[in-house]
């Protein structure tokens, strides 16, 4: 049997970090109480263990103080935290919103100001350099407006790699008295972040993709002083001040309710502690060394358009891919798994303006096959995918392969909406 290779990290990361399924299992198996609900040493320990991972959160990113990291459920919730808990404190005070944020966006962020309009909320969306994807930091000084209160930008495309320039942007926001809210979805793990040297004032990001935790994890960390520009945007039950029918404004409590994802919470810690000790400094180096393989010999395909051209030093190891002629992206994705098992992404991958800025939003093929790569991922696994992509442009340059035109391909494509 075709031993398949995962190649879908900006999805989500597979495998897990070491020791994060384990921790998971014991906790649930050895204790299973809920942190904050007791006086019990099991809900004790299971306190102390979400406590650590929130010191080893706030390590990771530079934070100033592990209160202020809130657990969510992944990316989208917590922007959607920070967003709807913005506007709503900026509409009760009566105040306008204008928000700026780049077409390399994704659906988190861009659907949640669409439904905001409605609110009266107004934004501009910023295009990117159409080569690279980058966006200009002039540009965003540019969409600024005297009612301009927030600016939201994607630290990392997933659709082209690129990496956004968001020290730059954050010294811009931070001169101006604007919050600046940054999506880490495609970068944490990734990439070294420290949100005090960038002038980030709210950082979103997933504990299941770059971190390497497990799925249903995420969190936002709300820089000091800024959690009084946000509503809780949900209240219940924290474990704390529970003779009060009020939300508490101490944090975490102000923004965390309900009983934590307390197994979730052990794996995603075990990861970060794994983070820590490797380096994500050291991990960005072998992600690098990987990026310029696939770059040297891609940019050699001329059966082949890749979505963005950012130099290794600049994008993260994800790649979009689009046949010049022959296949389109949902039929090339099913043509890696069959002929070679490897496992990529096809669609607009919740960011439409992404592709429709890099020209790829044209139909009848619509979107492009991404390809993304994880901290365990080598050389071989890059050479692997490199090799079945050539040998799907030979053969499409006779003929299409029959397989990738099967109805069951179609029905994919039809299911998935193209996303």
């Amino acid at each position: 049997m075709l031993q398949t290779l995962y190649v879908d990290h900006a999805a989500t990361s597979f495998p897990k970090a070491p020791g994060v399924l384990e921790g998971m299992l014991a906790y649930a198996r050895d204790f299973g109480a809920s942190p904050g609900r007791g006086t019990y040493a099991a809900s004790l320990h299971g306190a102390r263990l979400i406590a650590e991972c929130r010191d080893r959160l706030n390590r990771l990113i530079g934070g100033e103080d592990p209160r202020h990291v809130i657990f969510t459920l992944n990316t989208t919730d917590a922007l959607n935290l920070a967003i709807q808990g913005f506007v709503a404190h900026r509409r009760r005070a009566g105040l306008p919103t204008h928000v700026v944020t780049s077409a390399m966006d994704h659906n988190s962020i861009l659907r949640p100001l669409r439904a905001l309009e409605a609110d009266g909320v107004t934004w501009s969306c910023v295009e990117p350099h159409r080569e690279t994807g980058r966006v200009d930091p002039g540009s965003v000084a540019a969409a600024l407006r005297p009612e301009t209160a927030l600016v939201a930008l994607q630290s990392a495309s997933n659709v082209t790699g690129a990496i956004q320039p968001v020290a730059e942007v954050g010294r811009i926001c931070r001169a101006r008295g604007i919050t600046f809210l940054v999506d880490a979805a495609q970068s944490l793990g990734h990439v070294p972040m420290n949100v005090r040297e960038a002038s980030i004032d709210l950082l979103a990001f997933p504990g299941h993709k770059g971190v390497m935790g497990p799925q249903g994890t995420g969190a936002l960390y709300i820089r000091p002083g800024v959690e009084r520009l946000l509503d809780p945007y949900r209240q219940g039950g924290t474990g704390s001040e529970s003779e009060r029918d009020v939300q508490p404004d101490t944090l975490p409590s102000r923004f965390e309710c309900g009983s934590h994802n307390t197994p979730g919470i052990v794996g995603l810690s075990i990861a970060v502690a794994w983070l820590l000790a490797e380096g994500v400094e050291n991990l960005r180096a072998h992600e690098i060394t990987l990026t310029r393989r696939m770059l040297a010999r891609l940019t050699r395909l001329d059966a082949y358009e890749l979505v963005g051209c950012a130099p290794a030093e600049e994008r993260v190891a994800t790649f979009s891919l689009r046949m010049r002629e022959g296949l389109d992206p949902h039929e090339l994705a099913a043509e890696l798994e069959r002929r070679a098992g490897i496992l990529a992404r096809a669609g607009i991958h919740c960011a439409p303006r992404a592709h429709a800025a890099m020209g790829t939003l044209d139909y009848p093929a619509p979107g492009a096959c991404r390809v993304s790569y994880g901290a365990f991922h080598t050389e071989a696994d890059a050479d692997r995918v490199l090799g079945a992509l050539e040998a799907i442009a030979d053969d499409c340059a006779g003929a299409q392969p029959p397989a990738a035109r099967s109805p069951g391909v179609q029905r994919a494509r039809l299911a998935h909406g193209a996303q």
